[in-house]
């Protein structure tokens, strides 16, 4: 291999640690958006629960608090484009998978020249 060669390759697998980082953070994305529902519900069995508790009032409000703040949250995820967000997801998929393939061809030509 030459010395252009191993450049060359050592940027692509970098290159694939980014597409790897990039296809994870979209593929959390996703699952979040696509989960955000259950979570609401979750956060309101949970509240009725503390409701019916017999929990001082002060305890039960900043119990329900952070319910708040988690269904507020799960609510703007639920609001963003699954469809946006899916296509994302396998187009990154699919650049990581492409530049996969590459490298490993290139590395199996390379070790046959030696």
């Amino acid at each position: 291999m030459t010395k252009g060669e191993g450049i060359a390759l050592s940027a692509m697998k970098k290159e694939l640690k980014s597409l790897s980082k990039r296809h994870l953070t979209a593929k959390n994305k996703t699952e979040s958006c696509m989960g955000a529902a259950s979570v609401i519900c979750q956060c309101r069995i949970d509240a009725s629960e503390i409701i019916r508790s017999k929990k001082p009032h002060d305890e039960q409000m900043k119990l329900i608090s952070a319910l708040a703040d988690k269904e507020k949250a799960a609510f703007k995820t639920s609001k963003l484009d699954l469809l946006k967000l899916m296509d994302k997801e396998t187009s990154l998929m699919i650049d990581h998978d492409s530049l996969q393939h590459e490298i490993s061809t290139l590395e199996f030509r390379y070790s046959m020249r030696r």
